[in-house]
């Protein structure tokens, strides 16, 4: 079945023409909704604002987010995945934030722990913190939230260590899959967080992967952030997995042939794919180098060739996530009209947050997306 809009009628005050993206999204026996940011209708000034310091904002984010699952005929207890993207101005304030949580988040689904990434900024920029879920879950998928080298102690692994880091982190992931029945060849989806000053070292960390992700590798996104959860930790890993089999989209495989991530996967009627760039494989050059709208418009037309190949159609997106660097936050609104023209109806579910750069410092935006296949 083709993904389903959840109804925007919990914010009448909300003019959902002028945006690019849904609340909600029912797809595959799960609700992904948008990020949800404190942002609410001020009957007095007729804007809409954001107030609060960070406990007070998570409160609204999550009566939003409980506002939304309602319309979708769901509740917090259903919640599979949860993520807080917390801004660097409010990072002191996470264990209020967290205090936040609905005491019966994730109850249904035998409990869940949220993933905390600290951003630079959010597109409101107010805002200090945006909250995103997924009620219900896929067949078949498993989420490992936010895997981090720290051992049962508290104690950080192999401190100072990135590359050993690394592979810490994917051998744990390893390891809890393994109560779930699986292991890291089942894996889909990898989301990591290194810091900027790791830049130079990432592609150490390419031994790593093919020995414990070949020869099907996931689908990845690597983001260099301001701050990681741990103070002390290199690198933050999000994992995702399928008791399905999984299927590489073979998309400009040559370009994709000494790398470890590939350009998407399938399993259980869901494709995952890739964080995204302006990045051309053909050509090995950097497109609209400075225009993010430029760069968005070839970010989705790649998304768009890979659905294709896949046996989709980039009608069927699911949920994006658009990771902004600085540089590219002040003409981000042009994002939105790319989207407008190039996106089926409806459109997905989407956050958007800053982050504090990307694997080459010439790109702008990188998108990840789930979408729906036929």
């Amino acid at each position: 079945m083709s993904p389903q809009e959840i109804p925007a009628e919990p914010f009448p005050w909300l003019d959902t023409s002028r945006y690019s993206f849904s609340q909600g999204i029912d797809a595959s026996g799960a609700a992904w909704l948008a990020g949800q940011t404190a942002g609410a209708y001020d009957a007095e000034s007729g804007r809409v604002t954001v107030r609060g310091d960070g406990a007070e904002q998570a409160g609204v984010c999550w009566a939003k987010v409980e506002a939304v699952l309602d319309a979708a005929g769901r509740d917090v207890s259903d919640c599979s995945e949860v993520t807080e993207y917390i801004t660097a101005a409010g990072a002191s304030e996470r264990d209020a934030i967290a205090a936040q949580r609905p005491h019966s988040l994730g109850s249904a689904m035998g409990g869940v722990r949220a993933s905390t990434f600290i951003v630079e900024s959010l597109v409101r920029p107010e805002a200090l913190v945006e909250v995103e879920v997924v009620a219900g879950q896929a067949d078949g998928l498993v989420h490992v939230p936010q895997v981090v080298p720290v051992d049962d102690d508290g104690n950080v692994v192999l401190p100072g260590d990135f590359v050993g880091q690394c592979e810490w982190a994917l051998e744990e992931a390893g390891r809890r899959l393994e109560l779930h029945g699986m292991d890291l060849s089942h894996v889909v989806r990898v989301v990591q967080q290194t810091t900027p000053a790791t830049r130079r070292q990432y592609n150490e960390t390419a031994d790593a992967r093919r020995r414990l992700l070949s020869p099907q590798f996931p689908s990845s996104t690597g983001l260099l952030m301001g701050q990681l959860p741990h103070p002390d930790a290199l690198v933050a890993l999000d994992v995702w997995a399928s008791a399905h089999p999984k299927t590489v989209v073979p998309y400009q495989p040559e370009a994709y042939s000494t790398l470890t991530f590939s350009p998407a996967v399938e399993a259980g009627g869901l494709l995952f794919i890739s964080g995204t760039t302006a990045f051309n494989m053909s050509t090995g050059e950097t497109v609209a180098e400075g225009d993010i709208g430029g760069q968005a418009e070839f970010v989705y037309g790649e998304i768009a060739a890979i659905c294709e190949m896949a046996g989709t159609s980039i009608d069927n997106l699911v949920k994006t996530v658009e990771y902004v660097t600085p540089d590219g936050i002040d003409g981000y609104r042009a994002v939105g009209d790319v989207r407008q023209r190039m996106l089926g109806r409806p459109f997905p579910a989407s956050t958007g947050v800053v982050v504090a750069g990307l694997l080459s410092r010439r790109w702008l935006i990188e998108v990840e997306a789930v979408v729906s296949m036929p």
